[in-house]
């Protein structure tokens, strides 16, 4: 699958869950909260993996004290949400086709970002696995669509069952999966991992 294919699929995903969540979505994500980002730049060692640099970079940007949380981790790069939303069934969500939707909005070095959790299901059944759901995580610049200083995205269930499944439980939010970085010609499978807790 194109790297433009799987960029595109994610910009609907995203579009679809966040048209479905509502003015609820909106508000849960409000406009005082922070997102950190801890990046690790590996040294020049053939591929080791072993850092030679980290930087960390905090900025005030959208959320409201007393929201859920969450952090995102994909390779050696961390970003922390404070203003995290989640609702499940298509009934909360406005749309028929997005059984659960979650994320935050925030910035990292003045940019704003959104991360987003969803699951549709193509069956319109409120499913949250299996056939005919589609699973992604994604971190995206909403400032620069062209030339964006994060993109990451995790999208699965295209084809079959889904290789990974985001979790659940009603008050936290877990997920394992490779992601793709958007800025590259390539198709990268760095693993990732979100954990979130709701309001």
């Amino acid at each position: 699958m194109s790297k433009r294919l799987i960029a595109l699929l994610t910009v609907l995903v995203l579009v679809v869950a966040a048209c479905g969540g509502g003015d609820d979505a909106g508000d849960a994500s409000g406009d005082d909260g922070s997102a950190e980002t801890t990046t690790t730049a590996s040294s020049g060692d053939g591929g080791s993996g072993e850092p030679s640099a980290e930087t960390t970079t905090t900025a005030a940007s959208s959320g409201a004290s007393g929201n859920g949380s969450a952090t995102l981790v994909v390779g050696d790069q961390t970003y922390e949400f404070d203003n995290y939303y989640c609702f499940q069934g298509s009934a909360n969500t406005g749309n028929d086709r997005v059984s659960f939707s979650s994320g935050a909005l925030g910035e990292i070095d003045g940019v704003r970002v959104q991360l987003d959790a969803s699951i549709q299901d193509t069956n319109e059944g409120d499913a949250m696995d299996g056939a005919g759901t589609i699973q992604s995580v994604s971190l995206n610049d909403i400032e620069d669509f062209e030339n964006p200083s994060v993109s990451w995205a995790a999208v699965t269930g295209f084809i079959g069952d889904p290789a990974w499944v985001i979790e659940y439980d009603g008050s936290t939010v877990h997920a394992e999966a490779l992601f793709d970085d958007g800025r590259t010609d390539e198709l990268e499978e760095i693993p990732g991992t979100l954990d979130a807790t709701c309001p």
